[in-house]
């Protein structure tokens, strides 16, 4: 395990404190700027792993839509609440922030689009620059978004539906 090391820092200009404030916003925590910004700046303008894009993007953003990737595939489609579970789990950030740390971002660069159903509201999978798409099992033709199960809703439309007996 490469050795661990705690750095502390008070800033007392306020510009540079804004700029760590945007900073933190855009990656889900202070701890993950300072690492990102560090990681740019002194080594070799690359991220610890070596294969991110420079888009301008936040690292959770690029973790967001690699797990989107894994979950929906290219041109998949999830719905947007459980978009927000998954992420949210898998990169560690409150579950209300996830539409600005990663979501927004992702828009922004054509990386995801955002479909407005009727009932639904969903997220539509598509690639980041320099990303090739790996194609999709052609077994599955579905163009439903994938949900967390759906239990809940049958049931509720279950007892929706029910008479009641007085």
């Amino acid at each position: 395990m490469p050795e661990q090391r705690v750095a502390k820092a008070t800033f007392y200009d306020a510009e540079l404190l804004a700029a760590l404030e945007e900073a933190e916003e855009q990656h889900g925590s202070m701890a993950d700027a300072l690492r990102y910004a560090v990681a740019k700046t002194y080594v070799d303008g690359s991220e610890e792993d070596g294969d991110e894009p420079d888009t301008g993007l936040p690292v959770k953003a690029h973790e967001g839509h690699r797990k989107l990737m894994e979950w929906a595939g290219y041109r998949g489609r999830l719905e947007l609440g459980t978009a927000e579970s998954v992420l949210a789990n898998h990169l560690n950030v409150q579950k209300e922030a996830v539409r600005k740390t990663v979501i927004e971002p992702l828009r922004k660069e054509d990386a995801i689009r955002i479909h407005q159903g009727i009932h639904t509201v969903s997220i539509i999978v598509g690639t980041l620059e320099g990303d090739e798409p790996e194609p999709r099992d052609s077994t599955s033709t579905s163009t439903e978004a994938a949900t967390d199960g759906g239990e809940a809703r049958e049931r509720l439309d279950e007892l929706a539906n029910a008479e009641v007996g007085r």
